[in-house]
């Protein structure tokens, strides 16, 4: 099996799971805070959840999974860690979007 294309040439560099891995990072804290803004609340208490819910869950990827991670996790104890972050980004993605299509139901044509 050969190896991954590196992202800025054959020598080294980032490979392509490293960028979808990232990218996938990022997904998780956009859903979070998607559902963190949707919560029924005052702008600045919705900013301050927002802030706070991205906030935690970086200071628990940069602990735990990060490759610079100060406690890192390793085998079953890490594949544990990302089925939980991954499904609790994925379980914000789905309570904001039918929050979302909630709203918009309730709402009277006009």
């Amino acid at each position: 099996m050969g190896a991954l294309p590196a992202v800025g040439g054959p020598t080294g560099g980032l490979t392509v799971l490293d960028v979808a891995a990232f990218g996938s990072e990022l997904a998780v804290y956009a859903a979070a805070a998607w559902w963190a803004w949707t919560r029924p609340a005052r702008r600045a208490a919705r900013l301050a959840t927002t802030a706070l819910t991205v906030a935690g869950l970086a200071l628990l990827w940069g602990e735990f999974a990060a490759p610079t991670a100060a406690h890192p996790l390793h085998g079953a104890a890490r594949a544990v860690f990302e089925l939980c972050w991954y499904g609790a980004g994925s379980l914000a993605a789905y309570r904001a979007y039918t929050t979302r299509r909630r709203r918009t139901a309730a709402e009277p044509d006009l």
